[in-house]
């Protein structure tokens, strides 16, 4: 009869624990979901977070980039005072520019004699600049010459 108690107990155990496990698992999806939620709301706001420090960061660069660029115009009118620099200046600015921010509009479609009936009205600086779009791109031996006198007369 010992045996019976002992089997009858196992089973009563072993259904006990069966249920506790079917509990357990029916439980489960439940709380992954949960789980899942506070993920999606961590997520979200961590990425506020990143956004916002992100604007942040965009501002302060802003600022910092604009100082700079302030500055540097700063120093660049200071150094167009000492003479030469502007010449210089204009000489090398001319070299790298495209067409559309020479001082004389649509530079690319005038000829040589319309340029230079232009020239007079240019400073040396600018005198400097066409003079290296002109060298690097079309070299025309008239609008060279004719920027040459201009300046010579300086």
């Amino acid at each position: 009869m010992d045996l019976v108690k002992k089997t009858q107990r196992s089973v009563y155990a072993t259904v006990g624990a069966a249920a506790w496990v079917m509990d357990a698992v029916r439980a489960i999806p439940d709380q992954m979901g949960q789980a899942w939620e506070q993920r999606s709301q961590w997520m979200d706001r961590a990425g506020e977070a990143y956004d916002d420090l992100a604007g942040r960061g965009h501002a302060i660069m802003g600022g910092a980039r604009q100082e700079v660029q302030d500055r540097v115009g700063q120093v660049g009118e200071a150094a167009r005072r000492i003479p030469g620099v502007a010449l210089a200046e204009g000489k090398m600015t001319g070299m790298v520019v495209d067409a559309d921010q020479l001082p004389i509009a649509d530079y690319d479609s005038l000829t040589a004699g319309e340029i230079v009936q232009k020239l007079r009205a240019l400073s040396q600086r600018e005198l400097q600049m066409v003079e290296g779009y002109e060298r690097r791109h079309r070299a025309r031996a008239t609008v060279l010459h004719r920027i040459d006198e201009l300046l010579a007369k300086s």
